[in-house]
């Protein structure tokens, strides 16, 4: 090859190695431009995938449970204001409302006026919901006024409630109740080991009865000639009248007027006397003298006796009542005569050998007041029924019923 042609051969070979330089340079120019944009497309798409990807995979975010319906709450109700004498027991009442019926542990808290707790007492820790219960609480504070409130307690306070306070009052202390429960007791016991139908009741200084087989009902005969008194003198309380025939009834126990007084009342108003006395076991009959009694009644009845009687004419009923004939003077005013003791009272009996005797009286000395009642019947003796009523009330007295004490029959 000659030089000018070798000239121009090398000439077009430098070109045209140039030229796939360039496009070299290019495509690799073009290729990292690509790789470029596609890492910067890849990152991106990385990003947003990722957030998209989170937002499928991962856990939704934790959301509170829509809260359960609260229990019904308890309540806790304190049962009425209470007045109650020192030294004495007050019961004090109160219910707790659970509808979910569980058991509570209860303390009763009494405060004093200026909120300050004087007496706290636990009632319990598994009191039931939804009764009445009532709280034994041994009054040992100075008089005067407080209240007094009951608090509940479930899983160891997680659920507590307090009742409304309600007021408890003390009042003066009152005297020893006479007779005492220690003669109350052994009167009664020797009332039960008498040999014949026997029924007794006391109700002592304090209004409080006790007996044995005291609502046993027996035949009243003239017994009820006291309530006869009382139903007269209500429906007569400013008329004089019938007050001889009245009296005559009383103080000799006599029939006849019995019966005229029963016919000016009706045997209706003797049964109205019975129902204003709130006697359980009164039982009328077609007239007074059957018409049956019980020893709880009676002792309840003339205990109360002046209450049912219209003020303007207590002196009068006092007077007959306390001035029956000295031959039927035996039982409780022989025992309770001769230790200065006033006796209002009334006997019954059938028959001339006393085989059915019956007897209530309230007896007095000074501010002292207390009654008694002793039915007897199928007495074998004439005097056994006088024997078991003044036997009764000498117990109650502090006597024992000795025979020389029961020989002694009347006042």
């Amino acid at each position: 090859m000659n030089a000018a042609r070798r000239t121009v051969y090398e000439s077009r070979w430098r070109r045209g190695r140039r030229r796939r330089r360039r496009v070299l340079l290019a495509a690799v120019l073009v290729l990292a431009c690509a790789a470029a944009a596609g890492a910067a497309l890849a990152f991106t798409g990385r990003g947003a995938g990722a957030r998209a990807g989170a937002a499928a995979v991962s856990p939704p975010a934790a959301v509170s449970p829509a809260p359960s319906p609260s229990p019904e709450p308890v309540a806790v109700v304190a049962l009425g204001a209470v007045k109650v004498h020192g030294g004495e027991t007050a019961r004090l009442r109160y219910r707790i409302d659970d509808p979910q019926g569980r058991r509570w542990a209860v303390k009763l808290r009494v405060l004093d006026r200026a909120a300050a707790a004087v007496r706290t007492q636990g009632l319990g820790d598994a009191v039931a919901a939804g009764v009445e219960h009532a709280a034994a609480f041994r009054v040992r504070i100075p008089v005067g006024e407080y209240t007094w409130l009951v608090h509940v307690q479930y899983a160891q306070g997680a659920v507590e409630a307090t009742s409304t306070p309600k007021r408890l009052t003390v009042l003066k202390a009152l005297p020893p109740a006479f007779p005492g429960a220690k003669a109350v007791a052994k009167a009664i016991k020797w009332a039960k080991g008498r040999d014949s139908k026997t029924a007794v009741a006391v109700v002592d200084s304090r209004g409080g009865l006790h007996g044995w087989h005291e609502h046993v009902r027996f035949t009243g005969a003239s017994l009820v000639k006291a309530m006869l008194l009382v139903a007269y003198l209500r429906k007569f309380p400013h008329a004089a009248g019938l007050d001889v025939t009245a009296t005559k009834m009383i103080e000799e126990s006599d029939n006849a007027s019995a019966f005229a007084i029963q016919n000016a009342v009706g045997m209706s108003g003797v049964t109205k006397v019975a129902k204003l006395a709130k006697m359980q076991d009164f039982e009328a009959a077609g007239t007074w003298i059957d018409s049956k009694v019980s020893a709880a009644d009676q002792a309840r009845f003339f205990y109360d006796y002046l209450n049912y009687v219209p003020a303007s004419r207590r002196t009068f009923a006092r007077r007959l009542l306390h001035g029956i004939t000295p031959m039927q003077r035996w039982g409780i005013p022989a025992a309770a005569g001769p230790d200065g003791w006033t006796t209002y009272f009334k006997s019954g009996w059938l028959e001339m050998d006393n085989v059915l005797m019956g007897q209530a009286a309230w007896v007095e000395k000074g501010t002292v007041k207390w009654s008694a009642a002793a039915m007897t019947d199928e007495n074998h003796t004439k005097s056994y029924g006088w024997d078991t009523q003044k036997g009764f009330a000498g117990l109650l007295l502090g006597h024992e019923p000795t025979p020389a004490y029961l020989a002694r029959v009347l006042e």
